[in-house]
């Protein structure tokens, strides 16, 4: 009933997810357009789990050695992020330095294979105290600052490795529910557990605040440029993996407003994977295909729609931690942050704030015409916004 309501392609491809991950049936005889199903994989970030069994299908000599080159490649990055993990452990263990992965490899360990999990860069999280010295150390190690700007983490880089150092938590609400979060998250520290993964170890969080980190995390690009698969695949094998879930988590979300998103994400992982329904599980089957359709067409933090992006500026704010505002008002709102970031100045001489409204839509512009940008559909995309905010707003996250 469900899955008529997903595209073929997107329905083959949770199908083929599904087969690999919970080993669930799959007609493997039927008619794939396989070409379809693996441009799909890719914008969900999802080509390894989902063609890991690709001997077993009928696919032509072409698209089968993309694809075995694709699952080398993963592997190989993969393996690689696996040491940079290593490296980072032995860094703060030989400084005597409190951290935790974020994400990653955290979220592998749930993997019955955990090297199908398509890997990105090294998230870790340390105490704010410890900000200056851990930098000193990663800049003694060779690593340099990239200069971005961002509320909780500093990106540094030494050669082909990608360090997100995390000094607060990602995902965090506006003040009305900031403290109830961080009051919460109190015992996150004391609570880090040290795995051993294909030989190398690292630092990850209890079961708890995994899960809750990955919730922070996912609503945060949610209501922004996207999540896709890859993240709904997280939480599905996190899920399958803690046996009282209910009793870990329900309280405690319930105090800071997450409790109605998890139980929804762990329906729509059902409805897309064929998982058994749990008790715990939304019963609200319309809301939970909506989520999950919403997570298929933003791909894999907005590979799959290069309107998403813009369309958040009508639904969130610029640091987005809330979707309180009416969308017109948000976007002025939105922009008006997003100036003030690009231009400190502007908190100074409110002139700049005009200026930036007339030079960064004009910089877009000049970006559309040499195609370094996708054209804007402004039509399209105020209509979707009105949908999507409509959506995230029935959720209820941090509520």
């Amino acid at each position: 009933m469900h899955k008529n309501q997903l595209t073929k392609e997107q329905d083959i491809l949770c199908k083929m997810i599904s087969n690999v991950m919970f080993q669930t049936k799959f007609d493997k005889n039927q008619f794939i357009d396989f070409d379809k199903v693996y441009e799909c994989a890719k914008k969900q970030a999802v080509i390894t789990p989902a063609f890991l069994n690709s001997n077993e299908y009928q696919i032509d000599d072409l698209l089968k050695n993309k694809i075995f080159s694709n699952l080398i490649s993963q592997a190989d990055l993969t393996a690689r992020n696996y040491s940079y993990h290593a490296y980072l452990h032995s860094i703060m263990k030989k400084h005597h330095v409190e951290y935790c992965v974020l994400k990653g490899v955290a979220s592998a360990h749930y993997y019955p294979q955990p090297m199908i999990r398509q890997m990105g860069d090294v998230d870790f999280i340390i105490k704010p105290e410890d900000t200056n010295r851990v930098e000193t150390i990663l800049k003694q190690e060779g690593f340099h600052r990239l200069d971005q700007k961002n509320c909780c983490h500093k990106v540094y880089i030494k050669e082909d490795m990608y360090f997100e150092m995390h000094f607060d938590f990602p995902g965090l609400p506006d003040q009305k529910q900031e403290s109830a979060v961080r009051e919460v998250l109190s015992n996150f520290f004391n609570e880090t557990q040290e795995i051993i993964e294909d030989g190398f170890t690292c630092v990850v969080p209890s079961d708890f605040y995994h899960g809750l980190v990955m919730l922070m995390h996912t609503q945060k690009h949610l209501i922004s440029e996207g999540i896709g698969l890859r993240h709904l695949c997280d939480w599905a094998v996190f899920i399958q993996s803690v046996d009282n879930f209910e009793q870990l988590f329900k309280d405690r979300l319930q105090k800071i407003g997450l409790w109605k998103y998890a139980i929804l994400l762990s329906k729509a992982c059902s409805i897309a994977f064929d998982l058994p329904v749990q008790s715990y599980m939304s019963k609200d089957d319309d809301l939970a295909l909506m989520l999950l359709r919403d997570i298929l067409d933003g791909g894999n933090f907005g590979a799959n729609n290069d309107q998403r992006y813009v369309e958040s500026f009508f639904i969130t704010d610029y640091e987005r931690k809330n979707i309180r505002n009416k969308r017109l008002v948000q976007f002025i709102r939105t922009m008006n942050s997003m100036i003030k970031d690009k231009w400190p100045q502007a908190q100074k001489f409110p002139i700049l704030i005009i200026i930036g409204w007339i030079y960064f839509p004009c910089r877009r512009i000049k970006k559309i015409c040499t195609q370094e940008k996708a054209p804007i559909h402004l039509k399209q995309v105020f209509s979707e916004s009105k949908d999507r905010k409509e959506l995230y707003e029935k959720i209820e996250i941090y509520k």
